[in-house]
């Protein structure tokens, strides 16, 4: 482990200090609220595919993940599969294309205000229940994020978790307020390189030292023997196929479709061709990310059948950490730690633009000031990711679960997908039903949360809340007056572009 020390502390300074200076290269191009939010609508291919699996991911890969495989197996299997396939699939699919097209066509340049066009919200009801869950979810997430961050340098370096957190946020919000999402997407597109390097590194070491695939399936098949929550098939058991499916299509399928910061990468998009390569590169960097984090947890619980026998005893969210720090080159421990650093950074950025776009665009501007002046609304959204990174570091000082708090800010989010897709697919869908299907689904997710009706139903807290969303949308859209022509001829008019 001391031997490893150097190389992670070289590589950490190198790769902060190469973040900001990004974020300063990309500061010379904001000119509005716009340029800092969307990165001017001219994001490419390649950047598009690296920044969306990068901001996705986050510390709940390598830390949240891996101590979920660790300890429970093969269930992790049920949320792997359609984050790396078909979540991914379907959100390019379904969402992506319309949600670039339908921003453009109306001047949006955030999701409350695509809901706010396409519902005709005069009265700004809608607007403000969006962006209060939005701001809810971004500043979970970015406590999430802080407390990985915190968590890991602790973990391996031996920092203060307190001064870790507080010198960590100070870096992401300086480059974030200096480029805005230019920046983001520019250091998302090396972050998520690294993190495709460390990932394909720690499966490929996995196999190597257990012997092979067949090996390493032999040994977690010996610790299913001794342990009833370690399963070694998706399948074994009724409880677990009925969990199992509810985090497939909670976590896996509706969360990412409704995805309002992966939405807002759709929006910065070149064009609506750009996204068409995007999406299969995405599939093919996910199930690397993700096969390479499941392997290598994997092998170390048959390496370390008790969470207590650990290099870092009873720690089993830093269990990747800990594999490349005790069993590989120092070399390739630094660049791993870099990849955990870039997982953690690339999401904690994307949460701070998204939430002061929704503090500055969508109540400031849109609600009480209307005709501010974009230097001065630059000004503001810099203003607001600062007080945001403040307050991410207040909340994370108490600590807490890398796995629970990014679920949470995830599956929050995720709700945005029952408006969203039915407005720009279904012209019959209702303002009040956008209203009652977001408000009753954030509520069911938070009941669900804090009663633990996850533990007594076995089922996972996405499904039922998104789920509401979209069933409360379309029922109570079919109960009150229809939208407007003008609206419904608009949603007529993208599908036909999307036809074409």
């Amino acid at each position: 482990m001391e031997q490893a020390l150097p190389m992670i502390q070289f590589f950490l300074i190198l790769y902060l200090l190469m973040l900001v200076g990004i974020g300063y290269v990309a500061s010379k191009r904001m000119k509005g609220l716009e340029d800092y939010v969307l990165a001017g609508r001219g994001i490419g291919s390649y950047v598009m595919a690296f920044t969306f699996s990068a901001t996705g991911m986050s510390g709940w890969l390598g830390l949240g993940l891996a101590g979920y495989v660790y300890r429970s197996g093969f269930e992790g299997v049920w949320t792997m599969v359609p984050s790396a396939t078909v979540g991914i699939f379907l959100s390019f699919a379904l969402v992506s294309k319309m949600v670039r097209k339908y921003s453009e066509n109306v001047g949006a340049i955030t999701i409350p205000d695509v809901l706010e066009a396409r519902y005709y919200d005069k009265s700004r009801i809608l607007r403000i229940i969006s962006a209060l869950i939005i701001l809810a979810a971004a500043i979970a997430y970015v406590n999430g994020q802080l407390v990985a961050f915190g968590v890991t340098f602790e973990a391996v370096l031996g920092w203060n978790y307190s001064t870790t957190i507080v010198l960590a946020a100070i870096m992401f919000v300086a480059w974030t307020m200096l480029g805005g999402l230019l920046a983001i997407c520019w250091t998302d597109f090396i972050q998520g390189i690294l993190m495709v390097l460390g990932t394909a590194m720690a499966g490929a070491f996995a196999i190597a030292l257990s012997g092979g695939i067949g090996e390493l399936s032999m040994g977690a098949a010996e610790i299913a023997k001794t342990d009833p929550d370690f399963i070694i098939s998706p399948f074994a058991t009724m409880p677990a196929i009925i969990y199992g499916i509810s985090l497939f299509m909670g976590d896996g399928i509706f969360s990412w479709i409704g995805q309002p910061t992966l939405m807002v990468r759709y929006m910065a998009a070149k064009d609506a061709k750009t996204l068409n390569l995007s999406g299969l590169m995405a599939v093919f960097i996910q199930s690397i990310l993700f096969g390479g984090t499941f392997l290598a947890a994997l092998y170390m619980r048959t390496q370390f059948p008790e969470a207590s026998g650990l290099p870092m005893a009873g720690n089993t969210e830093t269990v990747l950490i800990q594999f490349f720090t005790t069993m590989t080159h120092p070399i390739f421990a630094g660049i791993f730690i870099g990849s955990i650093l870039a997982a953690i950074m690339s999401t904690a950025d994307s949460m701070l633009i998204m939430g002061s776009s929704t503090l500055v665009n969508d109540f400031y501007i849109k609600i009480f000031k209307p005709d501010l002046d974009k230097r001065k609304a630059l000004y503001y959204g810099r203003v607001a990711t600062l007080v945001l990174g403040v307050l991410g570091v207040l909340l994370s000082l108490r600590g807490g679960s890398v796995l629970i708090i990014s679920w949470f800010g995830w599956n929050t989010l995720g709700l945005f997908g029952g408006p969203v897709l039915l407005g720009l697919y279904w012209p019959r869908a209702t303002r009040e039903g956008a209203i009652a299907g977001l408000s009753t689904g954030f509520i069911l997710l938070v009941l669900w949360s804090f009663l633990g009706l996850e533990g007594t139903t076995n089922i996972f807290q996405a499904f039922p809340a998104a789920l509401a969303t979209y069933v409360v949308t379309y029922i109570v859209s079919l109960m009150t007056p229809a939208p407007p022509e003008e609206i419904q001829e608009g949603v007529r008019a993208l599908r036909r572009k999307k036809a074409s």
